[in-house]
């Protein structure tokens, strides 16, 4: 992951300003008080912080990282007074791009926390040393098991304690789904039932006077079509015999119908009995419902919850083996990854040492201490570094007792082991107070960090700046406009040549080419 462009607009006292910057080291020179921190700055507003003096109107960030052929562009803006995020184009809160950048990003400053060196990230950069990955995955896969047997063991105990009582209530619901036959389809039939034997006496009273007025009477409507029928019969005219004929037959048939339509079913139950069967359905549909299918979703429900009540005995014991038994491949991974990084530790703290030597701190004491802890998804261990830059003064954690510019070499030492795991690297005037041995050395390490991880580092150092990949300056105007601009080749040598003398004269410019050959020979081992 690189940072490949930053684009600023309006932000306190940068107009417009476009940086590409190159994969490896990037440095930023210009005088004191330039503006090259207000620089760094933009990066983090750009993750969201609040920034100081810089919440102007229009004040734009466009940042773009790339991840192999991915690009990520986020952007921050401040309109109508209020900041504005955006991840490729898209509208996010401000928390998601912070969670998405900040992890890319690792900023040092001497006069800032260092994330680098928090336990929880010392703790990574030894995993990252010593490869772990494996390993860790392997355990961290054990351990969300465990957690959640744990969970389930913890969920039977609470339902264990309450149980009589969910057993009581479980089955007085259970008994009343199961005192009456319930359903859409029992509902409607019951009462089609309930509407037919209440209407019984009227259906009565409508087949006798079907009977009798159409079919059964001697004044009936069958008899007097049927006469009239014999009679046009008679004359031998077909065509009205065989239309009147239909008629009789037809009323014939309505009557069967309407004898087979309207019976009254013969069911042992009264109406009140229906009724009250009608009545515990609705019950039960209000009361579980509203729809019979949420009415079955809650009696299936019942019956689970009351089988695994009943059977809560068998489903403790396995869950408590469950749990014994992740607890004890989850020890043999914890204690596998204990010995590897106890192992890693002693090679770590060595090489770090010999980069502390490296950095003109022969006297300084440097120890990576791993203490067993509980289970916890990083492992069973807490990783400490201690550091004392006097061999008289005792250990301490890295950070309570360490000047700015120990801090600054203690963190080249630990980068330049492990910088492929830090995205980003940004460093603040790493090298202020350093010089000589010590500073060419820091550029060393610098250089070599940044053949693996992106560098970005304000420096005042010409030493520094020759083994750039590639060089911004930034100006001050009379007027407190700030610019920045990234220098060619030719005008790197003569910024170089000023920052070794001062002005640019034969022997500055001289110096400033043997220090920028000094890169190729690095390069070269």
């Amino acid at each position: 992951m690189i940072l490949s462009e930053l684009s600023i607009t309006n932000f306190s006292g940068i107009e417009s300003a476009e940086l590409l910057f190159e994969k490896g080291l990037n440095v930023i020179v210009g005088e004191t008080g330039a503006g090259k921190s207000i620089l760094l700055g933009t990066i983090s507003f750009l993750e969201g912080d609040k920034g100081k003096g810089i919440k102007e109107e229009g004040t734009v960030v466009e940042a773009v990282f790339l991840d192999g052929e991915e690009e990520i562009i986020v952007r921050r803006e401040i309109k109508g007074g209020r900041s504005r995020f955006f991840l490729n184009g898209k509208r996010v809160p401000r928390q998601f791009i912070k969670e998405k950048i900040s992890p890319l990003i690792t900023f040092q400053s001497q006069h800032e926390t260092i994330s680098l060196l928090r336990p929880s990230v010392q703790l990574k950069v030894l995993d990252s040393f010593c490869e772990n990955w494996k390993l860790l995955s392997e355990y961290r896969e054990i351990y969300s098991k465990y957690k959640d047997a744990v969970s389930r063991l913890d969920e039977l105990k609470r339902q264990l304690s309450d149980r009589e009582r969910k057993i009581d209530i479980l089955r007085f619901q259970l008994n009343e789904f199961e005192s009456v036959e319930w359903g859409e389809e029992i509902e409607e039939e019951l009462l089609n039932l309930s509407k037919i034997l209440s209407q019984a006496e009227k259906i009565k009273q409508i087949q006798a006077i079907v009977k009798i007025e159409l079919y059964e009477g001697e004044d009936s409507a069958s008899n007097k079509i049927g006469r009239v029928l014999r009679e046009i019969e008679s004359l031998g005219i077909e065509e009205l015999s065989s239309r009147l004929s239909e008629v009789y037959y037809q009323l014939e048939d309505f009557v069967f119908e309407v004898e087979r339509s309207l019976q009254i079913p013969d069911v042992e139950e009264s109406v009140d009995e229906i009724e009250e069967k009608l009545y515990k359905l609705r019950k039960l549909r209000e009361k579980y419902g509203p729809s019979w299918e949420d009415v079955k979703f809650f009696y299936e429900k019942v019956k689970k919850e009351l089988e695994e009540l009943e059977n809560i005995d068998f489903e403790l014991e396995t869950a408590e083996k469950d749990v014994e038994n992740l607890r004890k491949t989850l020890e043999e991974l914890g204690e596998k990854l204990s010995s590897a990084r106890k192992k890693g530790a002693k090679l770590l703290e060595n090489r770090i040492k010999e980069h502390l030597e490296e950095l003109e701190l022969k006297h300084s004491k440097f120890k990576i201490v791993v203490e067993k802890t509980e289970f916890s998804f990083t492992g069973m261990d807490r990783v400490s570094f201690l550091f004392s830059g006097n061999p008289k003064f005792p250990l301490q954690p890295v950070g309570e007792a360490i000047s700015g510019g120990e801090l600054s070499r203690l963190l080249l030492s630990i980068l330049s082991e492990s910088g492929k795991e830090s995205g980003v690297l940004v460093f603040d005037e790493i090298d202020t107070g350093m010089s000589g041995k010590v500073l060419s050395k820091v550029a060393e390490k610098l250089l070599k960090i940044s053949r693996n991880t992106q560098v970005v580092a304000v420096t005042h150092s010409p030493v520094v700046v020759a083994l750039a990949d590639a060089v911004f300056k930034v100006e001050k105007g009379s007027d407190g406009k700030i610019t920045v601009r990234k220098l060619e080749s030719g005008d790197v040598e003569r910024e170089i040549a000023v920052m070794i003398s001062g002005e640019v004269s034969q022997g500055s410019l001289k110096a400033a080419k043997e220090l920028m050959e000094r890169r190729e020979k690095l390069e070269k081992v």
